[in-house]
């Protein structure tokens, strides 16, 4: 049986750049309290649009990481 365990949660990020840069934010975010995150999965994209331009570009995501 392997020993390594793998625990997934979700989090959510945004950034006025892109999507992109969202995901990068949230990992870069969730390293702060995280050791090795394997891998970072979007659900779901929106956006905040003001006067028909996009602001804000919004992400749901699930990061895994493994447990020590």
């Amino acid at each position: 049986m392997s020993k390594n365990v793998v625990k997934v949660i979700e989090i959510l990020a945004e950034s006025p750049k892109s999507w992109e840069d969202a995901a990068a934010k949230a990992v870069a975010a969730a390293q702060k309290s995280l050791r090795d995150i394997k891998s970072i999965y979007i659900e779901d994209f929106s956006a905040e649009v003001v006067d028909g331009k996009i602001i804000n570009y919004r992400i749901t995501a699930k990061l895994s990481f493994k447990l020590e």
